[in-house]
């Protein structure tokens, strides 16, 4: 219990789940400044869902760590204060696709300014503090390979197509010759 008025609730999550609600939420996770989470756990407290409780049996053995949410008093009474098996692992689905989203992304535009995969890898547990203990890179590089774009965007070229569109507009004293100038322009490479 955190004061009079609240209480915690704890659930299993894995690692890298706890490690990015501890940097963006706090521990004990307080999601009432954040309405879309905190509807998610009013609903697993008020209706628990058990339809997928057997399956889920042994997918928890994965959920190595525990959070602690903080509840309000009112939330606690009203609702409980016991997730189900199948809500604790949509809870650290939802959160898994969030991080696993941004990973890709960031990977990606260090990939795409010319970076290794390893040391954009890196570069994103550095910066996301995701550490090996929390997340290794062997499991990161696995998750980026498994859903990795098909056709990587070539940032060199789209950078220096815009610098020439930009450099071109601004040569340009008549705003109406920049397309037969640059037409001229790229016709002579």
């Amino acid at each position: 219990m955190t004061s009079p008025d609240k209480f915690v609730v704890s659930i299993p999550v894995k690692p890298y789940v706890k490690r990015f609600i501890e940097l963006n939420y706090g521990l004990p996770a307080d999601f009432t400044n954040h309405p879309e989470i905190h509807k998610v756990v009013c609903r697993s407290l008020k209706k628990p869902r058990t339809q997928y409780d057997k399956q889920f049996e042994n997918k928890l053995c994965t959920y190595t760590e525990t959070i602690e949410i903080v509840i309000s008093q009112r939330d606690f009474y009203r609702y409980g204060w016991e997730f189900s098996r199948t809500d604790v692992v949509e809870f650290g689905k939802s959160f898994e696709s969030i991080i696993k989203c941004n990973m890709h992304n960031v990977v990606n535009i260090y990939r795409g300014v010319g970076l290794s995969i390893k040391d954009s890898i890196q570069k994103y547990q550095v910066h996301y503090k995701m550490e090996e203990e929390y997340w290794p890179y062997e499991s990161i590089k696995k998750e980026y390979y498994r859903r990795r774009p098909v056709n990587q965007i070539d940032f060199f070229v789209e950078i220096i197509g815009k610098i020439d569109e930009l450099f071109m507009l601004t040569l340009s004293r008549k705003k109406d010759n920049v397309t037969p100038k640059k037409i001229e322009y790229e016709t002579v490479e």
